[in-house]
């Protein structure tokens, strides 16, 4: 007699993808942040919706952003800023990794020890996005984190729209030939960028959550947009924002 079904087996292919990404929200989220390596050799960034880098919601006044973009209309209500808060812990792990590589304490750190010892931080984003970061970083916007604007790589306008185009349209001259790629962005995100990714070999690369500049501090998941992310997996691979190859090794 055959043994009963379980409750995942019962599932259409479609809930059981959207299944498959809450239990790795649930891993990630439970889990511990990876600990920084000296062979760390770049730190990319993944942009959230299109709102100033700068921008904290700690003053009252107009918010800038991009006009249009529904994502960022509705991380404004919720007062969430997800490319800031995932651009910090970048910078976080940036300053570890320098300070691993010259045997300091973080806070021994100079910045021509960041010059020379930090990996490269690299930032692909919405054809905005990009422009914002660049002319917050012509400003000195970096200064208040003590990091050098020169080893932040913003990529060229490439039109891009969403995680798939990220690394379809990767720069292959910013990727280091040896070491590891620190893939940075929010853990409700982070199933959706291991399986866009098509263009790192699996081993080098390593997924790192940004719920928190701090990582001192404990992680939060937005619910709601965990929730968001789920129900649009089945959507996404439909529309080729995810590929399909990927999920079929997940089942």
């Amino acid at each position: 007699m055959p043994s009963p079904m379980t409750p995942e087996e019962k599932m259409t292919p479609e809930r059981r993808k959207s299944w498959g990404a809450l239990k790795e929200m649930a891993e990630i989220g439970r889990g511990e942040a990876p600990e920084p390596a000296q062979d760390w050799n770049l730190i990319w960034v993944l942009s959230g919706p299109p709102i100033d880098i700068a921008e904290r919601f700690d003053i009252a006044g107009e918010v800038l952003f991009e006009h249009g973009a529904s994502d960022a209309e509705g991380d404004i209500k919720r007062r969430i800023n997800e490319s800031r808060e995932r651009l910090e812990m970048g910078i976080s792990i940036a300053k570890r990794v320098a300070a691993l590589r010259l045997g300091k304490e973080e806070g021994e750190l100079t910045p021509e020890d960041l010059k020379t010892s930090s990996p490269d931080i690299y930032w692909n984003a919405r054809d905005w996005a990009n422009d914002n970061l660049s002319a917050r970083i012509a400003e000195g916007f970096l200064d208040q984190y003590g990091f050098p604007a020169e080893k932040v790589i913003v990529s060229p306008n490439l039109g891009i729209k969403n995680t798939r185009d990220q690394f379809e349209k990767l720069e292959e001259a910013v990727v280091p030939t040896e070491g590891k790629v620190v893939i940075v962005s929010d853990t409700y995100h982070l199933p959706r960028v291991e399986l866009a990714n098509d263009k790192l070999d699996e081993g080098r690369v390593v997924f790192y959550p940004s719920e928190t500049g701090d990582p001192k501090k404990k992680r939060r998941i937005p619910v709601a947009k965990a929730l968001d992310e789920i129900r649009s997996i089945p959507e996404r691979i439909k529309g080729k924002t995810l590929p399909k190859n990927k999920w079929r090794e997940k089942e």
